[in-house]
């Protein structure tokens, strides 16, 4: 087959495939939305904006700013001189329940159109609707109290495969420079390791294991008291409960990671945090960047009764990633997974690490074409016993890479407009992965029909 002469925006990265073998070493975030990190993030960096503002702006009196308190910054969370860091916060957002934003001026700037946009949602009210006292008769869930679990979301009415199950409004997105982790080298001096990896010594009375990070305790305090409804995120559940400023606990134990503006993230959407972790969930987190609305949409049909889960670790690991990895919220997983027999157990292990083979076999480049299409079979067999369909939009996408590249356009442009089925679905339909995919169909499809004008 003829190798094509145009070439696709997608560079494959085994990267893709550390989303089933993440080990965590350190409570973050969820890690539920593991997309090619070589993709443009979900929105584009912002401009400089006339909204945009800080701790020495001289007044507020500026038409649509939707922040209702002084910003509170900072220069010294940043690798960078000069950057800087502030808490902003909108007490109106959500009905008045707030939000608060612990990031820059100028992702702040960005962010309020979609702060605007998010208005246009309270005319479905019912999906928001608070529900720790109340549960509407129309919502296809309700919160309760689960045995051993504390709280958890049940379905009220059969719920169908790709439905979506709730939409919420965060309380608070923090940048990922509020939240450096600690290590400790071999002489036994601790450093602090910021999100850019640089290494700094922790400075006396300074730590940021069980006391969180110190620093940050001034900002945590200021954006958890400027929030209109306090208690929407201190009813969430801690995983600390040390010196740690409990609002760094909540999100380090509730928060879903996500990139706003072009900067990772942790946003804690309480409503959605109430569903309990399963490794085979029926539910899977959506984030939207043009509306900062975290969705949780049904992966297949949820029988009334049944218990809405999502995975808090990425998808398709096999029995001992998933126990390493869940150690970090301090508890066992007793979902129907980990609980299966060992026999059934042990099969699903070795189908996981069998997609994993495939994974790197298929994109070696001495792979011959016969072969690739025995694997993409054999792979997405696998793939549909063990249910990873939230991730067959990113295999999809490798697919259309592997055949474009191989010279066959046409399974390329199959997979590929697979691989956007999905991914308009599990992922955000304006975000990097989308657009990346509409713009390699696009080349894609412009092959075809440049050989199709050929033999015509």
């Amino acid at each position: 087959m003829a190798k094509p002469t145009h070439r696709l925006a997608f560079k494959f990265s085994p990267i893709l495939w550390s989303c089933f073998f993440l080990t965590i070493n350190h409570v973050s975030a969820l890690q539920t939305i593991c997309l090619n990190p070589l993709l443009s993030p979900l929105s584009a960096a912002p401009k400089q904006s006339p909204l945009l503002v800080d701790d020495e702006s001289d007044s507020f009196d500026i038409p649509n700013l939707p922040w209702t308190h002084q910003p509170l910054c900072s220069t010294s969370f940043s690798d960078i001189p000069g950057e800087k860091f502030c808490v902003f916060s909108s007490a109106s957002y959500n009905l008045g329940a707030g939000v608060s934003f612990l990031t820059t001026p100028e992702t702040a700037a960005g962010l309020v159109v979609a702060i605007d946009r998010a208005a246009n949602h309270w005319l479905e009210r019912r999906h928001f609707k608070p529900q720790e006292e109340f549960q509407h008769p129309d919502l296809p869930y309700a919160i309760i109290s689960i045995p051993g679990k504390g709280k958890g979301v049940i379905a009220t009415r059969k719920i169908s495969r790709f439905e979506t199950i709730m939409r919420a409004f965060p309380a608070v997105i923090a940048d990922n420079a509020f939240f450096p982790r600690e290590e400790e080298d071999e002489a036994g001096v601790k450093f602090k390791v910021t999100e850019g990896g640089t290494r700094k010594a922790t400075p006396a009375g300074e730590s940021v294991g069980a006391r969180g990070f110190v620093k940050g305790r001034k900002y945590y305090q200021r954006a958890l008291e400027q929030l209109g409804d306090r208690q929407r995120v201190l009813n969430l559940a801690r995983s600390r409960k040390g010196e740690m400023h409990v609002l760094e606990d909540v999100i380090r134990t509730n928060a879903f990671g996500m990139t706003v503006n072009g900067r990772d993230c942790k946003g804690l959407y309480p409503e959605i945090a109430r569903m309990n972790h399963a490794c085979d969930p029926n539910a899977f987190p959506r984030f939207t960047s043009n509306d900062l609305v975290m969705s949780a949409v049904a992966t297949r049909d949820i029988m009334p009764g049944e218990e809405i889960t999502i995975s808090y670790i990425p998808l398709g690991m096999p029995t001992s990633y998933r126990a390493k990895s869940l150690g970090n919220w301090h508890f066992n997983c007793t979902c129907a997974l980990c609980t299966a027999p060992a026999e059934a157990r042990d099969a699903s292990d070795s189908r996981r690490e069998r997609l994993m083979e495939l994974f790197y076999a298929m994109q070696d480049s001495e792979t011959q074409y016969d072969a690739l299409v025995d694997w993409t079979r054999e792979f997405i067999e696998l793939a549909q016993v063990e249910r990873l369909i939230t991730k067959i939009g990113e295999y999809y996408q490798v697919f259309m890479k592997l055949y474009y590249d191989k010279g066959d356009p046409e399974s390329a442009k199959k997979y590929g407009e697979a691989a956007l089925y999905f991914a308009e679905i599990f992922s955000d339909p304006e975000g990097g992965f989308c657009t990346s995919l509409r713009e390699d169909l696009q080349v894609v499809e412009k092959v075809l029909a440049e050989s199709k004008a050929k033999l015509g």
